[in-house]
């Protein structure tokens, strides 16, 4: 059974992206009305549908609404999502590289900003890992956890990020305490004032 475009490709891919909450309550309900409409669930549709929705002037009202947000980027990631899971259906696959071609030629030097900012969460995620939340905000990634948050931004080769490290500690041990002070004043050795 093919993934489902509401459940589990657009709702997990929004998740990633930091877009004003009316924008995304709006967005969220034309898309269900366009689920509605054009009948493209997986659990019940056809996923073939996807292609008529694409093509539709509801689908333009919904990347108006992504633009408004300045979330074009979040638009192309459920679109080159979609087209993954639905690569076996080439009347999908079809409508969805024509919505990605409309899209970039609108976002034009956003999505390659976008693209810059994709590759640099990509290089975040594999040093914190699955332990903190890691997302695209602006034009900024951000790490965000209990323990850790931090703002990285990229311009012209060089990264600007502010940190924020928090945290517990009981021990017995002085040599732990002293090891942990220690590797915190070297960490803020290398930091700025904020």
């Amino acid at each position: 059974m093919p993934k489902d475009f509401l459940r589990q490709i657009v709702n997990p891919t929004l998740l990633e992206f930091e877009i004003p909450v009316q924008v995304l309550s709006e967005i969220r309900k034309k898309l269900e009305a366009a689920e509605n409409k054009y009948n493209f669930s997986a659990f019940g549709g056809d996923v073939r549908r996807l292609a008529d929705f694409l093509r539709s002037p509801l689908w333009q009202e919904i990347v108006s609404l992504f633009e408004s947000a300045d979330a074009l980027p979040a638009l192309i990631k459920i679109l080159e999502r979609a087209k993954e899971a639905y690569k076996d259906y080439p009347e999908v696959v079809q409508a969805i590289e024509e919505a990605l071609k409309n899209i970039q030629q609108k976002g034009g030097e956003k999505v390659k900003q976008f693209n810059i900012l994709e590759e640099l969460k990509e290089k975040v995620e594999k040093i914190v890992g699955d332990e903190f939340e890691t997302k695209i905000s602006e034009n900024k990634v951000v790490v965000e956890g209990d323990r850790l948050e931090a703002y990285i931004e990229e311009d012209a080769g060089k990264y600007n990020m502010k940190l924020e490290v928090r945290g517990t500690k009981e021990t017995t041990a002085w040599k732990e305490v002293e090891d942990i002070l220690k590797e915190a004043k070297d960490l803020a050795d290398k930091l700025s004032p904020p």
